[in-house]
């Protein structure tokens, strides 16, 4: 991938971006990251992105990958429109694959993946499930069943199979955490903000200094950030200390969480 002089990534991944000559950008939603961080945040490094030379062709996706003597040559997308590419990194995400669990006893979610209990346990007392496969009662939410693609939280469940496996009885409490660094810009997410109803900024988003929080029902369920350490860790430690942040101390200036703990 280093030098290549034309590189394409599918579904919106930007891990690579600052490694290729020239890099566009497919994805399907209207800004990036759009589904976790909402429409202003994603409008904003998208922005940062463009202004590195980064383009992006969102709202579309990828019919046909051509090549020739065993070399990707171009990229057709839904669209219609062709790109000339060398490289094509595919982040797509994944789907549970739990097909061969059906009538075996073991519960699916609608999704398919397999709902767990908080000691990770299935639906069969001698069967343990861990990892992206898996919904599972997240204590944050007050147990609300979520599914959480992570290696944080995929470790954290591991441990805890395990632990209950040899009947060290322990239930899950994690808080799920993300970070990245985009262009020398540190992103980070704690919590769970999948249903979010609103979202309340201190900083300027458009400066990529900020910090957002996410409410549902006049509760902060997740917090992100970006270039405002150490926001967002302190949020995770209230949040794992099984305390909340209220949305009016979080419209608050003086922000009176940073004391909770």
């Amino acid at each position: 991938f280093f030098g290549a002089p034309s590189s394409m990534e599918g579904g919106g991944a930007a891990v690579l971006a600052d490694r290729a000559e020239s890099l566009i950008v497919v994805g399907t939603s209207v800004t990036p990251y759009q589904a976790v961080l909402g429409k202003e945040i994603g409008e904003a490094i998208k922005k940062m992105f463009e202004e590195k030379n980064v383009r992006f062709y969102m709202e579309d996706g990828v019919n046909e990958l051509r090549g020739e003597n065993g070399k990707l040559k171009e990229i057709e997308l839904s669209s219609g429109t062709i790109l000339p590419a060398d490289l094509c990194v595919v982040g797509i995400g994944v789907v549970p694959a739990t097909s061969f669990l059906s009538g075996s006893g073991v519960s699916l979610s609608s999704n398919g993946t397999v709902v767990v209990d908080k000691y990770m346990n299935t639906s069969n007392s001698k069967i343990f499930a861990a990892g992206d496969v898996t919904s599972f009662p997240l204590s944050l939410q007050n147990d609300q069943i979520v599914n959480v693609s992570h290696w944080q939280m995929a470790q954290m469940q591991g441990h805890i199979a395990a632990l209950n496996m040899i009947k060290k009885k322990k239930s899950i409490h994690s808080v799920p955490f993300f970070w990245t660094v985009l262009f020398g810009k540190s992103l980070r997410y704690a919590g769970y903000g999948g249903d979010y109803e609103e979202i309340i900024f201190k900083g300027n988003v458009s400066d990529l200094k900020f910090v957002a929080f996410y409410i549902k029902e006049e509760q902060v369920v997740a917090v992100a950030s970006m270039n405002y350490d150490p926001m967002v860790s302190h949020a995770a430690e209230v949040m794992a200390s099984g305390k909340s942040i209220s949305k009016m101390e979080a419209q608050d200036k003086d922000m009176p969480w940073m004391k909770i703990i």
